[in-house]
């Protein structure tokens, strides 16, 4: 079962994401069939209308400020995806649903992405 959402992942308390860029970059290139450009963007999909995720990485001051994803997926893409932008602990990472700006904790919203209510 997938979810279909549209996010902002940030970091402690809505702050940065404790990566630089390049790090996280280097990460996403590792996951198979992930296709990553140079202004940041990338798509992942792991299985057509399932496991389908695109996002973009948003940086300043040699950290990522924050990242917006979109698309639908398993609570196992999802945090495999988080890691890899993370590069660390995932949870402090905190998540901004869109459009009603519903403010969760990481667990929170991978526990919902299990029960189909991302």
């Amino acid at each position: 079962m997938s979810a279909a959402f549209r996010v902002y992942l940030y970091g402690p308390e809505q702050g940065p994401i404790d990566s630089s860029f390049e790090s996280a970059q280097q990460r996403l290139e590792n996951l198979p069939g992930l296709f990553f450009e140079l202004d940041g963007s990338f798509a992942w999909m792991r299985e057509p209308k399932v496991d389908e995720v695109y996002g973009i990485l948003y940086d300043a001051s040699g950290v990522i400020r924050y990242c917006e994803l979109h698309g639908n997926c398993r609570r196992s893409t999802w945090c495999e995806l988080c890691e890899a932008i993370a590069g660390g602990s995932l949870s402090d990472l905190q998540v901004l649903q869109l459009p009603d700006r519903r403010l969760q904790d990481f667990q929170s919203f991978a526990d919902s992405l299990d029960s189909g209510s991302g």
